[in-house]
């Protein structure tokens, strides 16, 4: 249970405090150490109140303080509180309670009153803790950090608990960075590498591994390039906004118990923005570079006297051009949500979100010379048609029931249905197959295509959470099931068109847009099922255990079919029975610091065949983790080191014979992926925020797997050894504490494709500047890539002949947010 976090004492000066957080990041036990200082030297008594009104459990509190509370009843009215447990004084106790409520304790000695927050300065630090929930809300917290999440185990833990590297971007961060999509928000996570696929799509890496799964508020689905043997440009939906969510929780690693089946990357969970019992509204007007433009709508509150039924809505509209000529898109976006109390302790909670982008896209990129060299092209230059389009439309419904039976049980239920489209139409330039251009400057245009991509993803969960006694002690036990159906209708024409071009003279608006019809259809079927138990034993006050396993089954099917001759072909397969085991391991040091290890087994159905036409062997493998965690001031910094070791065998790998014609693939590869982690994430004081997280890894073959592949050959050549990403936020004490400002960089090491494709390391710096009118409005101002770093974004295959796209020049966005 976290309590108010206090500042470093008043008497240093700020060189003095500087260094001084220096050093809390380096040595632990100095951190512990001062932190202990600056605690208020106040009563503390332990506090065992049960969730209830708000109203009760503050006036409960009151009396065992022996203190005298006075306040409107109407500003309570509809709110809940989880309780309080812990050892708490007047002060600490009164604050936690009112965190997220919008209102204030004043008053001194042992006469006091609650007031609604003022609003005149920019937010304070508050860490929640709310272990009746599935993590803890972090809108309003001001923090860089969260008080707990489940995305590793289910279990609501803080991320000290939590035997793995678990990261969290608040809803603080994204607003301080400008973030609006999901690869904004990773591409500011430790060990995290953003991959595109193409102009529009995007994949996601963890320690050399793709992370196969996404959730939203825990129900499954697969990001769409992750499904077996379906390509990037076969996917119907386009980058979630960030607009409708409360955070973004992230683990890195093999996740066995939340995902069962997948590549051990890890898995991305998406908490959604929830309905409110006070009424709060807000809008955000942006302006940027090259005419982008965009505005979001955010109003909340009760919609009855009691506040048991309440609502949310958010509106988005975005435009804007890219700095590539004729590149562009447009979003728009509505998210609605209704949440109703049937009673104090069942809540129904139901929304839907329409998401719709138009999307010039920037098709293939620029090609590269013969020499693997960059050609004398401006990062402007755009070799596509000037009619080329992709539109990307998505409705998503979903239904979400709790029922806490006491303060230490609670089941949860949720459903959720995603239909998406996507279709458009486009030619690019690709520069002479993958031989790159010449002296003449001439390339070959890679065609007409015509796409048309249908997708439906069901997710279910149901999830029982609570604690029981066992010899003497109090543990936490969690068991549920999850199921996830997806269907994909993917349809393409191409019609062909090699006309060979000159890319220093190209003119987008040259070449006529024909009539393509659909040739081929494209279907994928993907279904899953699980069932899970984990249990967290606390076996002595230090030292806790978590075992679980998951029981899972996986259905695959790809559908081919022309649709000329009408003949299909189909490659069923399926795998039942597969238990994955779960452990790890904590041991509490002293009140900051933690020592933990864990283990989770891999399994991933594979759609490859071998020459005899049957069905490669699942990859299997084993992750291993180990660190320390440490949480400071009062859980307002959390801080993290850890050694990982994965290993994978029976990866597909081309069989090296000669003579093979068709299906030339062997369950030969065995992988190995290890390295460090470093991450910080929280406050310094109440008024510096700072997120900071180092990954070094290496991924490689082990054995001789063919005649291409030798032991000790990198297997991931494309995912970055290096990678540091850090950022920082000040409020300024000057100027009524009414300016904040925050700078960071990103920054990754050298990294190559199986083409040869060499791209140099390179670092981003970014800063942004904020300023509060009044109580109502802020002003911001949003830079990146500061000194203009020429690069190329990181993609998996790329080549001579394409794939190379700029990364966005120097940018800034200047926004105004208006709350109430």
């Amino acid at each position: 249970m976290n309590t108010p976090f206090k500042p470093f004492p008043a008497h240093l000066s700020p060189l003095r405090r500087s260094l001084l957080a220096c050093l809390m990041l380096c040595l632990p036990f100095e951190m512990a150490r001062a932190a202990s200082v600056t605690r208020e030297q106040e009563a503390a008594r332990q506090m065992e109140i049960a969730a209830s009104s708000l109203d009760r459990v503050l006036s409960s509190f009151a009396a065992a303080q022996g203190v005298t509370l006075l306040y409107d009843t109407r500003l309570t009215e509809g709110l809940k509180s989880p309780g309080l447990y812990g050892r708490y004084g007047v002060i600490d106790g009164f604050s936690t309670l009112l965190r997220g409520t919008g209102l204030e304790l004043i008053g001194h000695g042992s006469d006091f009153s609650v007031q609604r927050r003022a609003a005149t300065t920019l937010e304070d630090t508050q860490v929640q803790d709310s272990r009746l929930t599935l993590g803890s809300t972090t809108e309003h917290s001001g923090s860089y950090t969260t008080g707990s999440l489940g995305v590793a185990t289910r279990l609501p833990l803080s991320i000290r608990e939590t035997p793995q590297s678990v990261s969290v971007v608040t809803r603080t961060r994204m607003d301080d960075q400008g973030m609006t999509r999901l690869e904004d928000a990773l591409q500011q996570v430790a060990g995290v590498n953003v991959m595109y696929e193409s102009a529009d799509q995007v994949r996601f890496y963890s320690r050399g591994f793709a992370m196969d799964n996404v959730q939203e508020n825990g129900a499954s689905s697969s990001f769409q390039g992750s499904v077996p043997g379906m390509g990037s440009a076969e996917a119907s939906s386009d980058s979630p906004d960030l607009a409708i969510y409360d955070r973004v929780e992230v683990l890195r690693g093999a996740s066995g118990l939340t995902q069962g089946t997948g590549e051990p990357g890890g898995t991305v969970n998406l908490v959604r923005k929830a309905p409110t019992h006070d009424f709060q509204a807000s809008t955000r007007l942006s302006a940027g570079s090259w005419d982008r433009y965009r505005n979001e709508i955010d109003v909340s509150g009760p919609l009855d006297a009691q506040g048991n039924l309440r609502g949310r809505v958010v509106t988005v509209y975005q435009d804007g051009n890219s700095f590539i000529d004729h590149v562009g898109t447009d979003r728009q976006l509505l998210f609605g949500t209704l949440a109703y109390d049937f009673t104090p302790d069942t809540t129904l909670t139901t929304g839907y979100t329409w998401q719709k982008s138009h999307i010039v896209p920037n098709l293939y990129g620029v090609p590269m010379a013969t020499d693997y060299s960059s050609l004398p092209l401006s990062r402007s230059t755009f070799l596509g048609a000037s009619w080329n389009s992709m539109t990307y439309e998505k409705h998503n419904t979903f239904a979400e029931l709790e029922h806490h039976f006491d303060p230490d049980w609670t089941l949860s239920a949720s459903l959720n249905y995603t239909a998406t489209q996507g279709d458009g139409q486009f030619i690019g330039v690709f520069g002479n197959g993958v031989a790159g251009v010449g002296r003449d400057g001439l390339a070959r245009l890679n065609n007409v295509i015509h796409r048309d991509n249908a997708g439906d993803q069901y997710a279910g969960n149901l999830n029982l959470a609570g604690r029981f006694d066992l010899l003497g002690r109090s543990h936490e036990v969690v068991l549920g099931g999850d199921y996830q159906l997806e269907h994909y209708d993917n349809r393409v024409g191409i019609l062909a068109n090699t006309a060979r071009v000159d890319v220093y003279r190209f003119d987008p608006s040259s070449l006529a847009k024909p009539h393509v019809p659909y040739r081929s259809r494209y279907r994928y079927d993907n279904y899953q099922r699980g069932a899970y138990v984990a249990t967290r034993l606390n076996l002595s006050d230090d030292l806790k255990l978590i075992l679980g396993s998951r029981y899972s089954g996986f259905y695959f099917n790809f559908r081919s079919k022309s649709l000329a001759t009408g003949r299909e072909t189909r490659s069923p397969y399926r795998e039942d029975g597969q238990l994955t085991p779960y452990g790890g391991l904590i041991w509490d040091l002293d009140e900051h610091l933690s020592w933990y290890a864990s283990y989770t087994s891999i399994f991933k159905p594979q759609n490859l065949v071998d020459e005899s036409n049957s069905p490669l062997k699942p990859i299997v493998g084993s992750n291993y983790e180990t660190g320390l965690k440490g949480s400071y001031f009062e859980g307002g910094l959390n801080v993290s080191a850890a050694l990982y070791r994965i290993l994978q065998e029976n990866r597909g790998i081309d069989n090296g014979n000669p003579a093979c014609v068709d299906n030339c693939n062997e369950a030969a590869g065995r992988v190995r992926s290890q390295g460090v982690e470093l991450e910080a994430s929280g406050a310094l004081s109440e008024r510096w925020q700072v997120y900071a997280g180092y990954t070094f890894s290496r991924s490689e073959y082990l054995d001789d797997a063919s005649t291409s592949i030798k032991a000790g050959d990198p297997y991931a050549q494309w995912f970055p050894k290096h990678l540091l990403r850090l950022y920082t936020d000040y409020r300024l004490a000057a100027g009524g504490d009414r300016w904040s400002i925050g700078g960071g960089l990103s920054s990754q090491s050298s990294t190559d494709t199986s083409r040869n494709m060499y791209q140099g390391g390179y670092t981003l710096f970014s800063a942004n500047l904020a300023y509060r009118l009044d109580s109502h409005t802020t002003v911001s101002l949003v830079g990146n890539n500061l000194i203009d770093k020429a690069y190329y974004i990181p993609v998996s295959n790329r080549h001579r002949g394409g794939n190379n796209f700029y990364g966005d020049p120097r940018n800034a966005t200047l926004t105004v947010t208006w709350t109430y």
